[in-house]
This record gives structure tokens, sequence and C-alpha cells, in this order.
């Protein structure tokens, strides 16, 4: 029986130009533009539909004019309390236009859901989306061959545990996972990212300037995941490039990108999320792009070195208009190579030590 969406008459198909912002690439670098996976969008606009109540409501985008039969899904898991999709908004329009299904999960209804609540929400959303999209004739039909996860702070966290747990909660194997300056409110130590599938191609990503979760998080779900090779994943890390405007800020808010076409008007930050989501050569050349070519390559049975020539193409972000180059990522798979964040933990809301997660008969005196 087919599920009646909980906003009903506001399911409606949103014509969407990329929104046009200055950016610090020169407008005829065509070498960076050539390597971009999707320079000219296949889909018009983007259809969007809410289902659900609380936590485990969710946001379905889906590519319209054309309208595919069938599309690859990908779950995108927001930040802490960002459960507005206008704060990535940017971001979504450009993957789904590229022609790709977008599950974004709410998972946490307000500051009191609890963050060993946020996976199993989380799961719930994304089993329900897959539901609604394999029985209702008015949706796409996902393609399970070709699935992803993709999150940012709190959600890059949960995407590598979604990828964990992806097989016993009755999900496709994701084909990529994508964690973008992963962080934790509070730490677990389950489930183990050693489950995270041998097939799945990981990026990891972490920005020099982010003081809010720092890079311990990243680096422990980069060294978790041993059952993937080396050539299937990448640690990258984002630096900061003040040469001329936009300024190319790395830090933690870097992968946010305001659309306000997308503005639920949920969120109890999200005057100051949109407002500090901005769009520049970092999204474009950065996030996007490397979305791009990692979903599209392991959609297509790649490894990383392969899709990205050893990580060369994760590092190009293109140049500022006087043809100085816009400062590259470090990348690479041997993380004593690559610099830390400092602070390492960044400037936790929450306390917290690893003897807290222990029962109280182990617990140190």
């Amino acid at each position: 029986m087919p599920r009646m969406p909980r906003i009903g008459s506001l399911c409606f198909a949103i014509v969407l130009a990329a929104p046009v912002t200055d950016v610090a690439v020169h407008a005829d670098d065509r070498p960076m533009r050539d390597l971009m996976a999707n320079d000219v969008s296949p889909h018009r606009s983007v259809r969007r539909q809410e289902y659900g109540h609380g936590a485990r409501s969710y946001w379905l985008f889906e590519p319209a004019d054309p309208t595919p039969e069938v599309a690859p899904v990908v779950v995108f898991l927001h930040g802490w309390l960002a459960v507005n999709p206008a704060a990535y908004g940017a971001f979504l329009d450009h993957l789904v236009r590229s022609g790709r299904i977008v599950i974004f999960p709410r998972y946490q209804a307000d500051p009191t859901t609890r963050p060993a609540d946020f996976l199993p929400n989380a799961l719930a959303s994304v089993r329900d989306a897959f539901d609604v999209l394999e029985t209702s004739p008015k949706h796409i039909r996902p393609d399970h061959r070709r699935f992803a996860l993709i999150g940012h702070s709190a959600g890059g966290n949960l995407s590598a545990q979604m990828a964990a747990v992806a097989e016993e909660s009755r999900l496709p194997p994701p084909r990529a996972v994508i964690a973008l300056m992963p962080g934790e409110v509070l730490p677990t130590r389950e489930p183990s990212l050693a489950r995270i599938p041998a097939e799945t191609l990981l990026v990891v990503v972490a920005a020099e300037d982010d003081r809010v979760v720092g890079d311990v998080r990243a680096r422990e779900i980069f060294a978790g995941a041993i059952a993937i090779p080396n050539a299937c994943k990448k640690y990258v890390l984002y630096r900061t490039d003040l040469h001329g405007r936009p300024r190319l800020v790395a830090d933690h808010l870097s992968p946010t990108a305001a659309h306000r076409g997308f503005d639920t008007g949920d969120g109890l930050f999200r005057g100051f999320q949109l407002s500090r989501a901005e769009i520049n050569a970092l999204d474009r050349a950065g996030f996007w792009r490397l979305a791009d070519i990692t979903l599209e390559a392991g959609f297509a049975g790649r490894t990383l070195d392969e899709a990205t020539s050893n990580g060369e193409l994760f590092r190009h972000l293109g140049y500022w208009s006087d043809g100085r180059a816009v400062e590259r990522p470090i990348v690479g798979d041997d993380l004593s190579l690559i610099p830390r964040v400092y602070p390492t933990n960044g400037i936790r809301l929450i306390k917290w030590t690893p003897d807290a997660l222990l029962p109280p008969a182990l617990a140190p005196k």
C-alpha cells in the first residue's frame, strides 16, 4: 500500500539553476573544468518530498526533467542539529541533478535525541525510503547495485557506522562512503568499522582549521576500516587559502552550501547555519567533484587509485584569477605522512573520557 507523505501537498518540483556566487578559480580554467564529473547537469529540476515523523522522518530528493526510471541512491547524513536540508542545499542539488536519488534522514528530533539513537533512527529512515521507492508508482526505482553514503560531522561518523551494519540492517552494500569532517557527539566502540566491506570505496576528509572536531575521529575511521585495501581508500586534508577573494577557509563548516530553495524552516540554529554555508571553490572543485569521482568509481567497480590517478584528481582545486593554483589538499593513505589538525579533538561541547564508556565494575577507581 503506497505511503502518504507527511506534507502531502508540498510534493513539488523545483526548477533550480546552479546557485550563482563569486568563485576563486579563474573563469577560463579549462583543465580543472575538464576534470569535473558533472560539469553540465543532465536533469533540470529536483522533486522533493518528506515522509515520516520526528527523528525518523526524512526527505527524498529525486531528479526530474527528465525523470529516469531507475537511479543510484545516495544517503546524505547531516551534521549535529543541521536538520534543515537548505544548509547543504547546493550540494544536494548538484548530486540530484546529476542523476542520483538522495535520502536525507533527520535522525534527531531536537537536542534531546540521544546520540545512541542516531544510527537506529537513520537506519529506520533509509529502510523506509527504500520501501517507498520500491513500491510507490510516483517514485523512481532505486538501483540497489549503486548505493553510497555521504555524511558531514556527526553525519560523517554515521556514514561509516551505517556502512559497517548495512548488510545486517537489510540495506544494499555501500559502494562508496564519504565522511566529511567526521565527529562524535559521544564516542562509542560499536559498530566495529572493520565490518565495512572490502569492496567499499572510502574517502575521509579533514580540514586544517577545523576547531570543532579536529581530526581524531577522521583518523579513527580511516584506520579502523581495515578490510578496505589502500587502493580503495583515501584520506584528504583540505587547507586554507587566503590568497584572494572569496577567502577559502578549510574549517568545519566548509562542506555546507546553502540553497534557500530547500529551506524547510527547521533547525535550532537555522539562521547561523545558512549564513555560514557559502559556496566557493572548495565546494565546486573540492567536495562536489570529490563526491562525483568517488561515487562513479564505486558504481563502476574501480579503485580510487585508478579513478583519481593515485589521488591526484583530489588535489587539484583550480586557480586564482592571477594564475596561482589554489592550495592543494594533502591526499594519501599513510596517516603518518599527513599533518595533524589542532586541537586534534576539537573544542568539544560535551566532555567525555574513554573510561566513561566502561561498566561501573570495570571503571578505574
